[in-house]
């Protein structure tokens, strides 16, 4: 685990998991703990008691679709409490690759990095409410719990501290949706990249209304996209009006670029998910993004 931290970034985190082991006689043990950071290696954990170094362990995490085995490299106690190191096994660090990567909880909670604490409280109450699994109009409670995972670590002093310096080394990981085949075919891709394109610009500026564009190298890096097929998109999105450069050649999304997403991404369900968390809400692609002819790719033309 050790070798592990020195690697992969680790981000704060406050949300429990269910935790299950079985030992040496075949007893089945149970435990709800809390995470305390997670990398794409592994994860510590706060527990009530210790569990033996070498236990191999499987755990249920809401922000994960499936089952996460590991293994026990540490217990240390902390007072009433024990820390708990586990190390993801090798297939599940493949299938959590991009997902704690791609978490990014200011875009979660659709806030500036700059935001005061007053601000993220607001934000996070107005956002809870509308995503709340009890509300039958709106509820969500894969964002519910992702907005009070964000809003646990923004909202105190310390974790916030830390998250901020660790997130401002960060580069940018490329978002999984755009590696599906239906992003590079030729004309079909072009006209999905455009669609790509300006829903990252709309997120930007909804999220950041003080820094609303995006730089060419931010778009290549999050798009995982050849600097020469954006430089194309990009020059079709100008002239349509779309989207402007300004005197750092960044771009930006214009009134006429927001009344196009609007227009055409309600119906699109992978469009939706990039729109409601920016580069950070698409953390897994969708099932289906793979096929040339996706349904929820709308044409810019």
């Amino acid at each position: 685990m050790t070798g592990a931290q020195r690697h992969y970034h680790r981000e704060p985190a406050d949300f429990p998991a269910t935790l299950k082991w079985e030992d040496t006689s075949g007893k089945v043990s149970t435990l709800r703990p809390r995470a305390l950071d997670i990398s794409e290696a592994g994860m510590c954990l706060e527990c009530p008691q210790a569990i033996a170094p070498g236990m191999h362990v499987y755990m249920d995490v809401a922000r994960f679709a499936f089952p996460l085995e590991a293994v026990v490299r540490y217990a240390v106690a902390r007072d009433t409490v024990f820390r708990i190191g586990v190390e993801f096994s090798e297939s599940t660090r493949r299938m959590t690759q991009g997902v704690v990567a791609g978490t990014d909880y200011y875009e979660a909670l659709q806030l500036s990095p700059k935001a005061d604490i007053e601000t993220i409280h607001r934000v996070y109450r107005i956002m809870a409410t509308r995503f709340h699994p009890d509300n039958a109009e709106s509820g969500d409670q894969e964002r519910f719990l992702l907005l009070s995972e964000a809003y646990h670590v923004l909202s105190n002093p310390d974790t916030r501290a830390r998250y901020d310096s660790m997130r401002e080394t960060e580069t940018p990981h490329p978002l999984p949706m755009f590696q599906a085949r239906a992003f590079v075919d030729q004309k079909q891709g072009e006209r999905n990249r455009r669609l790509g394109v300006l829903c990252l610009l709309y997120a930007q500026r909804q999220r950041n209304y003080d820094h609303p564009s995006v730089s060419l190298l931010e778009l290549e890096e999050l798009m995982a996209i050849p600097r020469e097929y954006l430089e194309f998109t990009l020059w079709y999105l100008k002239e349509k009006k779309y989207v402007e450069m300004n005197q750092g050649a960044d771009f930006s999304l214009t009134a006429g670029g927001v009344d196009f997403v609007e227009e055409h991404t309600p119906a699109h369900a992978m469009m939706r998910k990039l729109l409601q968390g920016g580069a950070g809400g698409m953390r897994t692609a969708d099932p289906g993004v793979g096929r040339a002819d996706h349904p929820d790719l709308a044409h810019v033309q």
